[in-house]
């Protein structure tokens, strides 16, 4: 049920878990031009959260679950699988560690991009104007990336992110130079896992230096993952996957979502009102 962390994610994050085989998801699997996208929520709302997943891919874990909770909040939110069904898993469980570096190589942001085209497309024959994205692991990378163009996405949240996969495996920048490019008004979410840089004002300076608004609040208690792996409020137990169980990882995974929303509240508008 579980697998150890992935190559990008730090040694001491908690596995990915398969879905809870009980949830009911809320929404709907489109098709939108060769991109798998799962959509919940009403268009009605005058806003949307695109959700980036992260490096075990679109169908493990609680994203799902996360999507759904969001489109609760008041958004329609889409989620593109930009992996197409696939995952890093395999790799590690079968410890060919370079291969799956290998294989996340092909999803730059070029890839990225093409796959994001039909998703703005479809927003915007939903008469959506106001977009943020929240992305985990590897898609707070992809988060950034998009936040870089404010005729995309308005927003951004990265929860415990991994967007050292741009130097290392991507265009080559580093962290602080992706960060020097954000447009849109950033909340970072992250783990004492992560960097420090993460945390200690250092990416914040850079945003605050061009202008960008920006927040971050440290989640001293959980560890990288907490959010679209610790399935507690979908009724999984931590102690399947050798993590905790219970309160603790419920009130970090509720208090994640919570900033979310509140920060989409503050810099997302909406048509609906």
């Amino acid at each position: 049920l579980a697998s150890a962390p992935s190559p990008c994610c730090p040694s001491r994050a908690w596995p990915a878990l398969a879905p809870p085989a009980d949830y009911a998801p809320r929404g709907a699997d489109l098709d939108l031009d060769g991109t798998a996208t799962y959509a919940t929520g009403s268009p009605d709302w005058g806003s949307a959260i695109i959700l980036m997943h992260d490096v075990f891919g679109a169908r493990m874990g609680n994203h799902v679950g996360v999507c759904d909770e969001l489109a609760a909040g008041g958004h329609y939110v889409v989620m593109p699988d930009f992996y197409e069904g696939g995952s890093i898993e395999p790799f590690y469980a079968e410890k060919r560690v370079p291969d799956g570096k290998k294989w996340l190589k092909t999803f730059d942001w070029a890839w990225c991009e093409r796959k994001l085209a039909p998703v703005h497309a479809h927003l915007a024959e939903k008469g959506i104007k106001h977009v943020g994205s929240i992305g985990f692991c590897w898609g707070a990378w992809a988060v950034a990336k998009l936040c870089q163009d404010l005729s995309k996405c308005q927003a951004g949240v990265w929860a415990h992110p991994s967007c050292q996969v741009g130097k290392e495996l991507y265009e080559g920048e580093t962290e602080h130079e992706l960060t020097s490019l954000i447009k849109a008004p950033t909340l970072i979410l992250p783990s004492p896992q992560e960097p420090a840089f993460y945390s200690n004002g250092e990416l914040a300076d850079i945003m605050t230096g061009n202008g960008v608004p920006n927040d971050m609040v440290y989640f001293d208690h959980q560890c990288h993952g907490w959010v679209v792996r610790a399935a507690g409020f979908l009724g999984r137990s931590w102690e399947q996957s050798g993590g905790e169980r219970g309160l603790k990882t419920n009130v970090g995974v509720r208090r994640a979502l919570n900033l979310s929303l509140g920060w989409y509240a503050k810099h997302l508008p909406s048509d609906a009102i």
